[in-house]
């Protein structure tokens, strides 16, 4: 063989070494792709006299820092002073299937059965490092015994220090060993809340056990909703549930702006309508329970009313004015002390717009008797600040007519009821715009046990305005099984059903 052919054999061996060295490769990765790794190179020992040199992995990078936006330092924080209640109560018991929505709407009708043991659950938030704890009133009304579970499973005896069914707002305290504190969370300021403002909403929905959800502030300022005599909701789409009632609605910065209270739904579990007490109404409550173990609301002493368009053109404003208008003024009441008259617009109570003579009344009872406020006055075209110092609110006067005031009165379940008149509006103080049917008596039967009182006015039965006894009969005795009756109290007014 010439040299030039053995020099053209060396380049083809060569080429297929490389054409060998390519498949094998090529295998290897495939052999990869189908989940079987190249076994590892075996260990290369160092040329004798050289050396040796160790590959050190580079370290792994530190753990990621969380996500932006997330909420976990929040509710780390926040989890500890949000507690579980259990309480006990004696009810009067009724034979029937239990868990069915249907039944136990009509339970309260259908009498039957002995007295039994109910226990009821929810949830609470420390607001004090000694155990006071906030919650709402219906989880513990009238409970014979009440147990709160911390969040690292501790279960500690709770008392009522007090509560206060018209706001749905009470106070515990939990027995703890002196000295000892534990974790609470601070008020946010629930006034500064803003829609699209994130929430988090904490309790245990159904029992199941602590529970977080998100969500943002749909609305404030909520109220004639029918849930509370006293009502400023904030609204969010946060899920709340059976179970969450009493628990914290807390901010970014992790602080209590809301007691979650209610949800609007037709299943009874969430559909993004829920509904909290703001910080700024539960707050002096609860104080003032702590304190004086009660709560004396303030009393301005005015018959407000919402402007509508026509209301606006008697009053000679423009047919577009919206806002809160004094339509009477207690000769003797902090309003008339303060100049105000009849016709004046409030437009703002302190920091806070006006939307509805429900959320001025509220903000006003809530303050307490006894504290100053600054009203926004509107009077033939200017605004005037004027501070007021509020008294405390009459109690209401639950007396029965006289039959010379309650002409055309007649008796429907349990009710006695009477058409308004200026003598019946006069006695029970009820606004000259109010409609409807005045109650002069009450006795024994299906209204009174609904919580219908002497001096509440009947607005509606199952849906239709009533304004003559004969209109409440047909109707109520139209009604199957139960009917649904609007009644206005106060100023306030709520759906109440009253059994056939």
């Amino acid at each position: 063989m010439t040299r030039g052919g053995q020099t053209l054999g060396i380049i083809n061996f060569l080429l297929s070494l490389s054409a060998l060295a390519a498949a094998l490769a090529a295998l290897g990765i495939a052999l990869w792709d189908r989940g079987g790794p190249p076994a590892p190179a075996p260990p290369v020992e160092p040329a004798p006299g050289a050396s040796a040199r160790v590959d050190v992995a580079e370290p792994s990078p530190p753990s990621a820092p969380p996500a932006p936006g997330s909420t976990a330092e929040v509710v780390a924080r926040c989890l500890p002073a949000v507690v579980n209640i259990s309480s006990r109560r004696v009810t009067a018991g009724v034979e029937g299937p239990t868990g069915n929505p249907f039944f136990d709407l009509l339970r309260p009708f259908l009498g039957g059965g002995g007295p039994r043991e109910a226990q009821s659950l929810g949830s609470g938030v420390i607001v004090d490092p000694a155990g006071v704890v906030l919650t709402n009133h219906h989880v513990v009304a009238d409970a014979t015994e009440i147990r709160v579970t911390l969040s690292d499973g501790r279960e500690l005896a709770a008392r009522a220090v007090g509560g206060d069914p018209e706001s749905d707002v009470a106070v515990l305290r939990i027995e703890v060993e002196p000295g000892v504190r534990l974790r609470a969370l601070p008020y946010g300021d629930s006034t500064a809340l803003r829609q699209g403002d994130p929430v988090l909403a904490i309790g245990n929905p159904f029992g199941v056990g602590q529970t977080v959800t998100m969500g943002i502030v749909s609305a404030t300022g909520r109220a004639s909703m029918g849930i509370n005599d006293y009502e400023d909701f904030i609204q969010t789409d946060a899920a709340i549930n059976p179970g969450n009632s009493g628990g914290a609605l807390v901010d970014a910065r992790g602080e209590l702006v809301g007691i979650n209270t209610a949800i609007l739904s037709r299943t009874g579990g969430s559909h993004g309508i829920g509904f909290a007490i703001p910080s700024s109404m539960a707050r002096p409550i609860a104080e003032a329970l702590l304190r004086d173990g009660r709560v004396t609301r303030g009393w301005l002493g005015v018959s407000l009313s919402d402007l509508t368009p026509q209301l606006a053109r008697s009053l000679g404003l423009a047919p577009d004015t919206r806002g809160v208008a004094l339509m009477d003024v207690e000769p003797a009441g902090p309003a008339a002390e303060a100049d105000l008259r009849r016709g004046d617009r409030i437009v703002r109570l302190d920091s806070e717009t006006i939307r509805s003579s429900r959320q001025l009344r509220t903000l006003l009872a809530t303050r307490g008797a006894g504290s100053t406020v600054r009203l926004t006055r509107a009077r033939a075209g200017r605004e005037d600040v004027v501070a007021v110092t509020l008294a405390e609110r009459p109690a209401p006067r639950a007396e029965a007519a006289p039959a010379s005031e309650a002409a055309g009165a007649s008796e429907i379940a349990g009710l006695t009821l009477a058409p308004l008149s200026d003598a019946l509006r006069s006695r029970y103080g009820i606004a000259a715009s109010a409609r409807g049917l005045v109650v002069v008596a009450t006795g024994s039967g299906p209204g009174p046990s609904a919580g219908i009182a002497t001096g509440d006015v009947i607005v509606e039965v199952a849906g239709q305005p009533v304004e003559s006894t004969a209109q409440f009969r047909q109707l109520y005795e139209g009604s199957f099984l139960v009917a649904m009756v609007r009644v206005e109290r106060g100023g306030s007014s709520r759906i109440v059903l009253v059994g056939r």
